[in-house]
């Protein structure tokens, strides 16, 4: 494995090429960041001593060996470090700008500055060994290409490449926000985290570009601060142009540290230095829209509605293909999120189909002007296509546009509810002040009134010749009691096209000291509630008439149950027979009579004879039918007249009475001598037989109802009987009616009765509240 691990002759060759490859530039990048130092040394030897600039630089070689010097540390002594804490001094010198043999791009940003002042005694001396660092770093950042390299110099250089170090250059977004440009020491991650701070974050940063002053951290007092990327200890210095503050460039150190004041000396003179090489590489960088004004987004935020700021992008033809939104209002901020730097239609793509974004870029090329009040727009708020209604503006700053647009469909829904509330409530309100002269009124009160909208609204004078004459001097008390500030209230009466409209008026004032400023007056159109009070009192008056009457009819209906039902309990005695009936009337209070009966009586030649039956209706209507149904049956039954014959005959005379009421009925007759049973049913419940215990239904089919079908004829069952046989008919009242099948489970309840106690057991069935009438009948047949 040893042997596998180790790189084969031509992989070998390879590595100490790339290794040697990289020492080589590693050599030739220091050798450049000194080179400009050096080639100041050799113009200063050459012009002291009249000589040529390589016979200086053998002068110079020989100066470092025989003081045991560097070429480099020697050439710093030689040249000087020289403070460059002014703008003038931050320019770069001639001389070495002219030594310098690399094409730096970008042009010169005229006036930029690094803003110093963390030492509060500007001609303090360096020592040597700070003098030499600071002259070497200043070298190397004139020769410094990109931004990259110019952070990497500060920390390398000029901060002494200690560990967990950084530099690091910001741009200034026109929102507040920090952009970072370049960074060294920072891990790629940490730079990618903090690519944008907004201006929410307290950062160093933000505070040095809001302050326009130089910030100074050790690490060692507490602080508010957030901390863009690692290292407690750090100074900060704001990048200026023309007192307008476009960046700023940071130096961190990992641990904390006190600064000394020769410490500060150093800083300063290395970021001015480092402002100078700014100077010259801040165009080429990508800045972006921080060249900006920064008071524009401050514009926005103050203004706090809904805009933007705009760039435009532009092809290689000069038209304009996007926007960049450069900076966002606070309430853009907080619908849409953080969209700067993003561009226009990428957020908002809709605005080339309703065509802001071409009138945007006619504004922009041609200075069209731009406004639009009142426009239904396709939107997506919250994740759902929605139309509304904008008000837009946008004018030109230099080369930017400033945006701003207002939502009022809010506000014009809001007036169209207002309306067609005051329409629907018959409602309006106006306003008199009485200092201005000015009158406003609702369109609600134009429409009660009668008035036409176009014609405005007329002087508080005027407006009293819309009340009846009775009612105008009433409306002058109510004002003039608004001179004590208190709101009043009265009930007047309009004169309208419509009539006399009684509409109750609400008044209210401001006051001025003692005088009143403004009249409010609301106006309701009570004319409904007046008819409504006026129904109430007639249905007041109408259910009064209905209690005496209902009371007058429950009197006369229990008069009738007395007269119907003289006794509630039924017992008739035959050989080998035995009838029993019970009447149950309602429990509950104020229940009207029902019109359930059962009856039965002995024939002369021993037979009994029995009847239950129902009426439809309440009330009157159903003790009348009881009397027209219970005496004609046993009447006709005394005289032998089959059951079958008594439903015929007794259907006739209902049907030919004018108001013949609807009933079911069950007749039957019982022979002892052969224990026979006869019996009709005209739409009754069917009757169950009880035997042996067990209780089931008798299946034979029942006819129509009693009143529904002239000339209706009716079949004869016949049934016979054992002892111990019963056979039991009812009324719908002792079913339990929400059961799935109520005759089912009637029939199991009625088996168990028999077998617990017989017939007697029958009797507790039915519950003892009742809200319904029922009627409940046995034929027994017994032993004997």
């Amino acid at each position: 494995m040893a042997r596998q691990a180790e790189p084969r002759p031509a992989e070998a060759d390879w590595v100490t090429r790339v290794q040697r490859l990289e020492a080589e530039l590693a050599g030739l990048r220091k050798a450049m960041r000194t080179r400009g130092l050096i080639e100041q040394a050799k113009g200063l030897l050459a012009e002291r001593y009249g000589c040529d600039p390589e016979t200086a630089f053998g002068r110079l070689s020989a100066m470092s060996q025989q003081k045991n010097v560097s070429v480099v540390d020697l050439a710093a002594d030689l040249v000087g470090a020289t403070v460059p804490d002014t703008p003038e001094a931050q320019d770069p010198p001639v001389a070495a700008a002219a030594a310098t043999p690399i094409d730096l791009p970008g042009q010169d940003a005229p006036g930029l500055r690094t803003v110093v002042g963390l030492d509060d005694d500007p001609a303090r001396t360096l020592p040597q060994a700070r003098a030499r660092i600071l002259r070497k770093t200043l070298a190397a950042l004139d020769a410094a290409g990109d931004l990259p390299t110019l952070t990497d110099v500060l920390v390398t250089l000029g901060l002494g490449d200690p560990p967990g170090a950084a530099a690091a250059v910001f741009t200034a977004e026109t929102d507040g926000a920090v952009r970072l440009l370049a960074s060294h020491g920072w891990p790629a991650q940490v730079a990618s985290e903090w690519q944008r701070s907004p201006s929410s974050l307290n950062t160093t940063i933000g505070a040095v570009v809001r302050t326009g002053r130089p910030l100074l951290l050790d690490g060692l007092q507490p602080h508010d601060f957030v901390l863009i990327g690692p290292g407690p200890a750090r100074a900060v210095f704001p990048l200026s142009v023309d007192d307008q503050v476009v960046g700023a460039l940071s130096l961190v150190w990992a641990q904390p540290r006190e600064f000394t004041g020769p410490d500060l000396a150093f800083l300063d003179r290395l970021a001015a230095g480092a402002g100078r090489a700014l100077r010259r590489l801040w165009s080429a960088a990508d800045t972006g829209p921080a060249n900006l004004p920064v008071w524009l987004a401050t514009a926005l935020d103050v203004l706090g509605g809904r805009g933007h700021l705009l760039t435009p992008v532009r092809a290689d033809d000069g038209t304009v293909e996007d926007f960049v939104i450069a900076a966002a209002g606070p309430a853009v901020r907080a619908s849409d999120g953080d969209t700067v730097g993003r561009l226009l239609l990428d957020v908002y793509p809709r605005l080339r189909v309703n065509g802001v974004f071409d009138a945007y870029v006619d504004l922009l090329t041609d200075d069209v002007p731009f406004a639009r009040d009142g426009v239904v727009e396709d939107a997506v708020i919250n994740g759902r296509p929605r139309r509304v209604i904008l008000n837009r503006r946008a004018a030109r700053v230099g080369d930017a546009l400033l945006a701003a647009w207002e939502r009022i469909d809010a506000t014009v829904s809001n007036d169209a509810r207002m309306a067609r509330l005051e329409t629907l409530s018959r409602s309006g309100w106006a306003e008199w002040d009485l200092q201005a002269g000015d009158a406003v009124w609702s369109p609600g009160l134009h429409g009660l009134v009668g008035r036409e909208e176009a014609h405005g609204p007329t002087t508080l004078d005027k407006f009293a010749s819309f009340f009846a004459p009775a009612d105008r001097g009433l409306l002058r008390e109510l004002l003039a009691g608004l001179a004590q500030g208190r709101p009043d209230l009265a009930l007047l009466r309009l004169n309208t096209a419509r009539g006399v409209v009684p509409v109750r008026v609400f008044a209210e004032a401001d006051l001025a000291g003692d005088d009143i400023r403004l009249i409010r007056l609301v106006l309701h159109d009570v004319s409904e509630q007046h008819a409504a009070e006026d129904r109430w009192t007639r249905s007041e008056t109408v259910a009064a008439a209905r209690q005496i009457q209902l009371a007058a009819e429950q009197s006369l209906v229990s008069n009738l149950s007395r007269l119907l039902y003289p006794s509630r309990e039924l017992v008739l005695h035959a050989p080998g027979a035995e009838v029993t009936g019970r009447h149950y009337a309602a429990t509950a209070p104020r229940t009207q009579l029902r019109g359930d009966f059962c009856d039965a009586e002995r024939l002369d030649d021993g037979s009994l004879l029995f009847v239950i039956g129902d009426a439809f209706g309440t009330g009157l209507v159903a003790a009348a039918a009881v009397v027209r149904l219970r005496f004609p049956v046993m009447t006709l039954g005394s005289a032998g007249t089959a059951p079958a014959e008594i439903l015929r005959i007794v259907n006739g005379m209902l049907m030919g009475a004018p108001d013949g009421p609807l009933a079911s009925l069950l007749i039957g007759h019982y022979r002892p001598e052969d224990r026979t049973l006869h019996w009709s049913s005209a739409g009754h419940l069917q009757p169950l037989l009880v035997r042996d215990g067990v209780a089931g239904v008798v299946d034979d089919p029942a006819g129509p109802l009693l009143g529904l079908l002239d000339g209706q004829r009716f079949d004869t069952h016949t049934l016979r009987l054992e002892p111990g046989d019963s056979f039991v008919s009812f009324t719908d009242g002792v079913l339990h009616k929400r059961k799935r099948d109520p005759l089912a489970e009637f029939a199991t309840r009625v088996a168990g009765a028999y077998r617990k106690t017989g017939t007697a057991g029958l009797w507790e069935l039915t519950p003892p509240e009742r809200d319904d009438e029922a009627c409940l009948l046995a034929l027994e047949i017994t032993a004997g």
